[in-house]
């Protein structure tokens, strides 16, 4: 039985899965314990490493793209108007650190997630 065999093989230790010993840990296990120190290189290897680093920008043009671009469905011209230009002045102070716009924010987001896997965003009133 070929299919028996092909289902079993990944469980045997011939020569060519000799060296491969996976650890048994689950996932948070394992990022609990070696998180720290990956996500340390990934952020040196983005810095450091222009394959990393222009990887990261790829993604986070594919991602983001032009960026979130509401437009509003007002049927009063007058009011959508000033909606959308209260829209354009938030998106220039959006940034509370005043080093981006919105629509960098949404890169830097990006550029996070390939990084780290994940990114928090929090939004508060000034």
């Amino acid at each position: 039985p070929s299919g028996l065999r092909a289902r079993l093989e990944g469980a045997m230790s011939r020569r060519r899965l000799r060296g491969w010993n996976p650890p048994l840990e689950n996932v948070n296990a394992l990022v609990a314990s070696g998180g720290p120190k990956l996500l340390a290189r990934a952020r040196e290897l983005v810095v450091t490493n222009g394959y990393a680093a222009n990887a990261c920008e790829a993604f986070a043009a594919n991602l983001v793209g032009d960026g979130i671009k509401p437009s509003s469905l007002i049927d009063d011209a007058e009011q959508r108007d000033r909606v959308q230009r209260l829209w354009l002045a938030w998106t220039d102070e959006a940034d509370a650190d005043g080093l981006t716009d919105f629509y960098g924010l949404q890169a830097m987001v990006a550029r996070e997630m390939f990084v780290a896997g994940e990114c928090f965003v929090r939004m508060r009133p000034r």
